[in-house]
């Protein structure tokens, strides 16, 4: 059983959810009819339920996030937000 933060899940050695739904994305493309961030953004979730699911399965758990850290890979905390 261990911790991992959430960049260690995505970008890690044991778990790399980005490296998986990269891999995916260059070897089997994507439907002519989705565009490429829409189907880049669906294999990531694929792929973080699939290593949601091998963690749960090995007893490894996510370590707790703390305020001023973003849940999305899209988002960016900015200072004077609350200005």
């Amino acid at each position: 059983m261990a911790r991992f933060n959430i960049r260690e899940i995505y970008n890690g050695k044991k778990y790399n959810v980005l490296n998986a739904a990269m891999g995916e994305f260059i070897n089997e493309g994507r439907p002519s009819q989705i565009s490429e961030r829409t189907w880049l953004d669906m294999l990531l979730v694929k792929h973080t339920l699939i290593v949601a699911e091998i963690m749960k399965q090995e007893g490894d758990s996510v370590s707790i996030m703390f305020d001023g850290e973003s849940s999305s890979s899209y988002v960016r905390w900015n200072e004077n937000d609350n200005t």
